[in-house]
């Protein structure tokens, strides 16, 4: 009799342990035991942090909630992220352009002259945008880019009357052609003078455009030097806190660290710093606008669809990297863009005079290797001495997986017509997909949690109330007996029962 009543005993005891345990952890997951409800081993990276160490994305479709700085997930970023494409304003594809890529399509450049009036040559500009708005995609006006166009463009700027014109000028041109926006593109302010006539500029014509739409509804970015936080190279670092507040969007340009005019050659877009060249890549030119003062839901970095070349000494193979000695001369073009010293993806993989058969194998005389301390591939041909660091579909997905953890407003490719059969465009829908897909799933585990901890909620308060008085508030209500005083109780009482000492 005593081993049966010692067996019950026991197995009351084993069900009151398991009844504690299970109420232990729903306590806690309600967020009533424990004031840290993260995730365990979810990063707690603030949104744009630079201090913490972001893992290298290498396939969108394994990232999951938990592998996101819970910073990133709780801005919202990852539900409006961004993908700005430039192409050129006129003659403009529309069947070549990957459009469930994009958010906004930017058209550069638009002609701006030294009294500010702003003018197109596009012969299809409504094919263009009723292409893109069909497609869900913004078209922005871009004025400004490298050489003539920002000299003219810093003319324009230079005074209130001539910054007057050219805000009236070019929403007249937004608003007659059903354009979403505008893009200044100043490369680069080279005085404080100029970087302050920028700003007024940037000023003038958000005014104009919050006056003649309606205010907010049109969008305003303007471009960001590659390095060091700097507006421009012979600028010294300010705040770039008034210029992110005043713009949609900072779009970073972050390519051209390296080439013809490199005394080394080595990647266009290097995703780490390399030593002796301290702040020339990719993550470190994110993280330097950040530290200047920059929203990082404000900011886009670039995605270059194209490599640089250079015509450079080649050494000792068994030493060789992709870092040789330039030997001057004109670095040579793509043999279907014809760009001076680069290579588009369009390039790279032309069937017929390419240097890539496909994605990662070279042909012809060309060898393809790939550097893990930049992540980036690299061409070389040995009977011409040239050199070619590009991005391929690895290396941009490690780099829009870096803005993705960052917590970035988006990512911009320079351009859309450089790209292969949408070889390219591949990894810029992926990354889309999986912010949305990410922001998607938060929300709904959010939700689970939100419904699990109001049902415990409310079974936890129907006890309360059984157990007080009726006469009594929720305030005033004396503690709920907690499962191990029940437990214990229960025990007790079987063991007064029965007689049976332990």
């Amino acid at each position: 009799m005593a081993t049966e009543m010692a067996r019950t005993l026991i197995g009351l005891v084993l069900a009151w342990l398991w009844l504690a345990v299970a109420s232990g952890a729903a306590i806690d997951s309600s967020g009533t035991g424990d004031t840290n409800n993260t995730p365990s081993g979810t990063p707690t990276a603030v949104i744009g942090s630079t201090s913490t160490t972001i893992p290298v994305v290498s396939d969108f479709t394994k990232i999951q909630v938990d592998d996101v700085p819970s910073g990133v997930i709780s801005s919202g970023i990852l539900n409006r992220t961004a993908v700005f494409g430039y192409t050129y304003e006129s003659n403009v594809n529309v069947n070549s352009i990957a459009w469930d890529a994009l958010t906004h399509l930017v058209l550069a450049f638009f002609s701006v002259d030294a009294r500010g009036a702003v003018t197109t040559t596009s012969n299809n500009i409504a094919t263009v945008v009723n292409t893109a708005h069909k497609n869900g995609v913004k078209v922005l006006a871009s004025i400004g880019g490298d050489g003539t166009g920002s000299s003219r463009l810093t003319a324009a700027l230079s005074s209130n009357t001539t910054r007057a014109t050219l805000a009236a000028s070019l929403t007249s041109v937004i608003k007659s052609n059903g354009l979403d926006g505008a893009d200044y593109d100043l490369e680069f302010p080279g005085s404080q003078d100029e970087l302050d006539n920028l700003f007024a500029g940037l000023q003038a014509i958000r005014a104009t455009m919050d006056s003649a739409f309606v205010k907010g509804t049109k969008t305003l970015t303007m471009t960001l030097y590659s390095s060091n936080g700097k507006f421009g190279p012979s600028l010294s670092p300010v705040d770039a806190t008034p210029f992110s507040d005043l713009v949609d969007y900072g779009l970073l340009m972050s390519y051209d660290y390296f080439g013809g005019f490199s005394e080394t050659s080595g990647p266009n877009s290097p995703y780490y710093d390399i030593p002796g060249h301290k702040g020339l890549s990719f993550t470190s030119s994110v993280s330097a606008w950040i530290r200047a003062g920059w929203d990082p839901k404000k900011l886009v970095a670039g995605l270059p669809y194209y490599g640089r070349s250079s015509v450079v000494s080649i050494g000792s193979s068994s030493t060789r990297t992709q870092f040789m000695p330039s030997a001057g001369g004109a670095a040579p073009a793509g043999p279907v863009s014809k760009i001076p010293g680069a290579w588009t993806w369009f390039d790279l993989r032309d069937p017929k005079n390419g240097a890539l058969s496909s994605p990662t194998a070279a042909r012809g005389g060309w060898q393809r290797f790939w550097d893990d301390g930049t992540l980036t591939p690299w061409l070389l041909d040995n009977s011409t001495q040239t050199y070619i660091g590009y991005d391929d579909q690895a290396s941009l997905t490690a780099k829009a997986g870096y803005a993705l953890n960052s917590g970035l407003g988006g990512t911009m490719i320079w351009m859309v017509q450089y790209d292969y059969n949408g070889e390219l465009s591949s990894v810029v829908k992926s990354y889309r997909s999986a912010c949305m897909r990410i922001a998607r799933e938060a929300e709904a585990l959010e939700a689970s949690m939100l419904s699990e901890s109001e049902s415990e909620s409310d079974e936890s308060d129907s006890s309360d109330s059984s157990d007080e008085p009726s006469s009594h508030s929720h305030h005033s209500a004396a503690p709920a007996r907690s499962s191990a005083g029940l437990g214990w109780a229960l025990v007790a009482a079987v063991v007064a029962a029965s007689g049976f000492r332990l």
